[in-house]
């Protein structure tokens, strides 16, 4: 999709870029073939370059660069608590690279988070612009998490009309989490948290479980997301084909998750 974007061009908008599709400009190699010379021809061509238009693609739009960086991407969610005063305190990072799934939980392998960053050159989370990368930058100032792409798929779910956050589009689309966390949030990754500092058997499992579940339900989103707007554009885009769901080996402890619905504290 990237090369036949133009509205990261300064002066290009959504209108704009669909009539030079209309008449025919619908990549850039037929742009540089046949559109006439001028200075507005030039100014164009100057912006026509992957790493460029990658830099410049409107937040809005970055879900066009899904398929750019397939292979390259981090699918992303974290879980925070408050401890010992410290805001944001970061609990539990889920990681997975599309096929296979990574946890870094504190006070066991959280500082090897920006060392598994390296391998990536952009982020998919949900809600992450305002969420998880702040926080992340704050817990990890020199992981380089600002020099990272991001699709954030809050803002083109939003487009297609989901509401109600991450667990509703999941629903929407068709996608289950297994039973014992199904009515979980964010409130109850922090109860879970509780429940493990207090030495509950079960209660991290549970945790990293839910956070990746967050994590792989990212991929399929995305790749709905992609799908649903690529087909409603007038140009043919090549679809991406729904990949495996990586295995999360960690597991959920249904009675304490039970528990701690019924109680709704720790």
């Amino acid at each position: 999709m990237l090369e036949h974007s133009f509205i990261h061009v300064p002066g290009i908008g959504p209108h704009r870029e669909r009539q030079l599709w209309r008449r025919g400009y619908t990549d850039w190699a037929r742009f540089r073939r046949d559109y006439p010379a001028g200075a507005w021809r030039e100014l164009v061509l100057s912006r026509l370059d992957r790493q460029r238009a990658m830099l410049d693609m409107p937040r809005r739009e970055a879900w066009r660069l899904l398929d750019t960086w397939r292979g390259r991407l981090a699918f992303l969610d974290i879980e925070t608590a408050e401890m010992d005063g410290e805001r944001d305190a970061v609990t539990v990072i889920g990681l997975s690279d599309g096929t296979t799934v990574e946890a870094f939980v504190r006070g066991r392998n959280l500082d090897a988070f920006p060392r598994a960053l390296r391998r990536f050159e952009a982020l998919v989370t949900y809600n992450g612009s305002c969420f998880d990368l702040p926080v992340l930058e704050r817990a990890f100032p020199d992981a380089g998490i600002r020099g990272l792409g991001h699709i954030d798929l809050r803002y083109p779910l939003n487009r297609l009309g989901f509401r109600g956050g991450l667990k509703a589009a999941e629903r929407a689309i068709g996608l289950e989490r297994p039973r014992e966390i199904r009515e979980l949030d964010g409130w109850f990754a922090i109860l879970l948290w509780r429940a493990h500092r207090s030495g509950r058997a079960g209660a991290l499992d549970t945790l990293v479980r839910y956070c990746l579940e967050d994590v792989v339900n990212l991929q399929p989103l995305a790749i709905h997301v992609y799908n649903t707007l690529v087909r409603d554009l007038p140009i043919d885009v090549a679809p991406i084909a729904d990949c495996p769901r990586p295995e999360i080996p960690w597991r959920a402890d249904g009675a304490l998750v039970r528990q701690l619905v019924d109680r709704d504290v720790y």
